[in-house]
């Protein structure tokens, strides 16, 4: 979780009770298939979740929706612009797993930033933000509503810290990646810390995969 001040702790707690339920989902997953499993540091969907309609809009200004996502594998990845360490450090550490994925010769997934902080993260602070990483990477957002419910069908939590005097504020939130297969489905999900090299090694092996 990347941690933001003044949040109460038993909110830290639920929210790290939310990503747990997805784990133990995944272990349970892995007991009921007949697939055998490949060594990840990361945790499998053998059986995967199929992600339910939502609607936000990316750095475009183009609808960003389940539909944008079938096609092509995807890693999300939730947080905030004005974050301080957690998100300028996956993004990087994602950078270079698609790079070396590329050198590798395989077909990485497309990155996707979703801002949980829609107040001051606009789509042309997103577009900049995300390019500054990879001119590749997707910022995507939406109303308060409509991101809370996306990103519950992930159980990923976020909540806005009390503002200084300045009127700056933090936001905890779940510092998972999620990786989306081309159908739209959830079929694993990496915790922090994150490793470029994890990654790189990693989804290769899933992508291969026969998904259900």
């Amino acid at each position: 979780m990347s941690q933001g001040k003044g949040v109460p702790r038993h909110k830290l707690l639920i929210a790290v009770v939310a990503v747990a339920a997805l784990a133990l989902g995944a272990v349970a997953s892995f007991l009921t298939s007949r697939q055998e499993a490949p060594q990840i540091d990361g945790l499998l969907w053998p059986h995967s979740k199929a992600l339910g309609e939502f609607t936000l809009e990316d750095h475009h200004h183009e609808a960003f929706t389940l539909e944008s996502m079938t096609g092509a594998w995807t890693l999300l990845f939730f947080g905030y612009t004005h974050c301080p360490d957690v998100c300028p450090v996956t993004l990087s550490v994602l950078k270079n797993a698609v790079a070396m994925m590329g050198a590798a010769g395989a077909e990485p997934p497309r990155v996707v930033f979703v801002s949980v902080d829609p107040a001051r993260d606009n789509l042309e602070h997103l577009a900049a933000y995300v390019s500054h990483f990879n001119p590749e990477f997707l910022g995507v957002t939406g109303s308060e509503s409509n991101l809370g419910a996306f990103a519950r069908q992930l159980g990923v939590l976020y909540m806005r810290a009390d503002p200084d005097n300045g009127g700056d504020y933090l936001v905890d939130h779940t510092a998972a990646v999620f990786l989306i297969d081309p159908r739209g489905h959830l079929v694993a999900l990496f915790q922090a810390p994150h490793v470029a090299k994890t990654f790189a090694r990693d989804i290769p092996k899933i992508q291969d995969l026969e998904w259900n």
